[in-house]
């Protein structure tokens, strides 16, 4: 990221820079001061919460040396992939990520339309839930999925293994909604 910040940035690409998926503070605290940030409400507490000073660290006016401008071709352009790791092992968690959630649309439609012609609402909204915490598809969510609250984390993993299945989330939704209908 910081590469590329500074590259755009010195050659006057007309563009803003984006960091996205941070899994710490430390990973945020090092794009300090890039164009725009997408940060989960989580880590977005976290920092509220932090009284250690942030240092912008990407600054368009005081940017590191960068070597000539490049002009990339295709031919190039797999080149250089194939010699940068991070950028290959990004691109490719990239793709998984966006079929995943093409996926979970697809299967949240199948509920929805199932819900619509008569299925039982409680077992779609619990599949739902579920799809939507469990990102890498492996059919448990863990406490670093999980887009809830601690407490309700806690609350769902009675076999407290720091992992949810499907029955976790379908027994202890169930469990409180048998709570409130009494």
């Amino acid at each position: 990221m910081t590469s590329i910040f500074n590259y755009f940035k010195t050659y006057g690409y007309k563009t803003e820079i984006m960091g996205a998926s941070f899994r710490n503070l430390d990973e945020i605290t090092e794009l300090a001061g890039c164009d725009l940030l997408t940060i989960s409400p989580k880590l977005l507490d976290q920092l509220r919460n932090s009284d250690a000073a942030l240092m912008r660290k990407l600054d368009p006016a005081n940017l590191a040396p960068i070597a000539e401008q490049m002009h990339v071709d295709q031919v190039r352009f797999i080149s250089m992939m194939a010699e940068d790791r991070m950028a290959t092992d990004k691109l490719s968690e990239g793709i998984k990520g966006f079929s995943k959630a093409i996926e979970t649309l697809e299967q949240q439609l199948a509920h929805r339309l199932a819900q619509i012609e008569g299925g039982s609402a409680f077992s779609h909204a619990v599949q739902e839930i579920f799809m939507l915490n469990d990102f890498n598809g492996d059919g448990c969510i863990t406490r670093d999925e999980w887009l809830g609250s601690d407490a309700v984390f806690d609350a769902l993993d009675q076999d407290l293994d720091g992992r949810l299945t499907p029955d976790d989330v379908r027994l202890g939704f169930g469990g409180a909604l048998s709570l409130t209908s009494v």
